[in-house]
């Protein structure tokens, strides 16, 4: 099998999953940077915010909570992002060979589209978690996630749409 003949949109998926652990690797990171041995044996209670504070400087420990947070937040969006491409990817080869309304050519939903922009986002959104502790500039945050959001649930209409 050739890669040109790899669906990247599907593929996607697992590197989403990967991608999202990156804000949990920088928090490991940044607490061994600090001093921090994490226990290997137990690593999720050694990890627990009541396990690392007082153990690292204050900041070092807000900013290892934002990044664990930003982790948390990557899983929670893992369901919607995963349905959008399934739906997505369905809709295209399900009007591909007739059974939908309308003939899809190429990207009918705009799947390459949302990929990229969808991986822009959370990018942008990774970055300002865990760097922004202002309270007043993490409506940036806010922001960024709610057009991750919109971009998936966008997808997901774009996919009902053309099934029809």
């Amino acid at each position: 099998m050739s890669s040109s003949s790899l669906n990247y949109p599907l593929l996607s998926i697992p590197a989403y999953y990967i991608f999202s652990l990156v804000p949990h690797m920088y928090a490991s990171g940044i607490l061994s940077a600090n001093g921090y041995k994490v226990n290997n044996a137990n690593p999720k209670a050694s990890l627990s915010p009541s396990a690392v504070k007082g153990k690292v400087p204050d900041a070092v420990f807000k900013k290892y909570q934002r990044a664990e947070n930003a982790q948390n937040n990557n899983i929670e969006q893992f369901p919607i992002f995963a349905a959008a491409i399934l739906a997505s990817i369905v809709a295209e080869r399900s009007t591909v060979t007739g059974l939908g309304r309308e003939i899809a050519n190429g990207d009918a939903t705009g799947l390459t589209t949302f990929v990229s922009a969808w991986f822009t986002v959370r990018a942008a959104y990774n970055i300002a978690y865990v760097q922004i502790d202002d309270h007043s500039k993490s409506f940036i945050r806010s922001c960024l996630w709610a057009t991750g959001t919109g971009l998936a649930v966008y997808q997901i209409y774009k996919a009902a749409a053309l099934l029809g």
